[in-house]
């Protein structure tokens, strides 16, 4: 395959090996990223050289699964997808159930590849969930999300916290402590109150430590994107300079750092009143609730690292819009925010780097702090 390797966008084949060890993880390889950042095998045209000249069969297989995942959720295989995908986020191209049989041949060769045993589905660390109780919570936080508003249309920032008062009341030690059977009846119960109650959501913002460890949650995420620069990437006392000023600058002791002010990402709204915007953020929700269980975490931290990472995005997506002097963001920048912020998943390889991403999201108070702009 080095024959249709490049080192740069140029025409030049490089007589380099187009994979490298993976640091941590051999014997497995990946692909070397060309000077720009970008995937050494794509032409000018922004296709793959491997799909075209031998066919989309020769390509890797982790370049044959994307945008797909398949994860174990108890012993079932869950089909996921990736935000860090645009086609995704604009929800186009073909359903997932037409393209079953190609599927299935992906599914045999990650089973091959990568074999996986049953998953135990755990709703905090030491609850095991039943598949039962696993299916009744997925449609049952899907019911509360699709909850209309006023306008008739899913007001996600009250359901959000419909759903968060929901989740702090079954995680509480008393109820954790029911036997399995009493604990799916409780949800049951309890959930059928809160998807149908008229009263009021209580007054609630989020913490101040919510707060704080959000701000770290958005380093991590910026962090990514900065070691995609090919500049930065090779230059490691720049890099680290780089995420130090940007540090200082997310805790409000230093000035804007790596092209980001976080002041004036901030301040513009996030349109959730714009039919396009909502219904990106609807669908990345919804395929994060239909989904659960199939994560590495518990599920209560699952979904707090889907509402942080969407939280990140609206951040990211303040940035793209007031670089494009925008006065809110729109459905392309809240797309260009939701890519960037998608990659994190991508980077989170489990062990301490996902330890610590899950206690910088902050749990159940992520979703209290939906929509960190100002929303209209």
């Amino acid at each position: 395959m080095a024959r249709w390797f490049r080192e740069d966008a140029g025409d030049a084949v490089s007589a380099a090996d187009p994979f490298e060890p993976i640091p941590g993880h051999a014997p497995l390889l990946r692909i070397r990223k060309r000077r720009d950042g970008a995937c050494g095998f794509l032409s000018p045209e922004g296709l793959c050289r491997i799909h075209e000249v031998l066919g989309a069969d020769r390509k890797p297989l982790s370049c044959r699964l994307f945008p797909f995942r398949f994860r174990q959720a108890g012993e079932d295989t869950v089909v996921t997808v990736s935000f860090a995908c645009p086609t995704v986020i604009a929800n186009e191209g073909a359903t997932l159930s037409s393209q079953k049989p190609e599927l299935h041949t992906l599914h045999v060769a990650w089973r091959r590849e990568f074999p996986e045993t049953a998953a135990t589905v755990e709703l905090v660390r030491g609850h095991r969930l039943t598949s039962a109780a696993l299916a009744q919570l997925r449609a049952l936080l899907g019911q509360m999300l699709d909850r209309p508003g006023p306008d008739s249309r899913p007001d996600l920032r009250a359901n959000l916290r419909r759903i968060a008062a929901l989740l702090e009341d079954l995680s509480r030690r008393r109820v954790i402590g029911l036997a399995p059977a009493d604990w799916v009846e409780y949800l049951r119960l309890t959930g059928g109150y809160a998807l149908k109650s008229e009263n009021p959501l209580p007054a609630r913002a989020p913490s101040r430590l919510a707060r704080l460890l959000f701000r770290g949650f958005l380093l991590a995420a910026l962090s990514v994107q900065i070691h995609l620069d090919p500049v930065l990437a090779r230059r490691r006392l720049a890099l680290r300079f780089t995420l130090f000023r940007l540090l200082a600058h997310l805790h409000g002791l230093g000035p804007e750092a790596a092209g980001f002010d976080l002041g004036r990402a901030i301040a513009l709204p996030l349109r959730l009143d714009d039919p396009t915007v909502h219904a990106i953020a609807h669908r990345y929700l919804r395929v994060g609730f239909e989904t659960l269980g199939s994560g590495r975490r518990a599920v209560l931290d699952e979904v707090a690292m889907m509402v942080a990472q969407l939280n990140a995005a609206c951040v990211l997506a303040g940035r793209h819009a007031a670089a494009n002097g925008k006065r809110a963001v729109d459905a392309e920048s809240f797309t260009q925010g939701l890519l960037e912020s998608a990659d994190l998943s991508h980077a989170d390889a489990g062990g301490q780097m996902s330890a610590f991403l899950t206690t910088l999201s902050g749990g159940v108070e992520a979703l209290y702090l939906f929509p960190p702009l100002a929303a209209e």
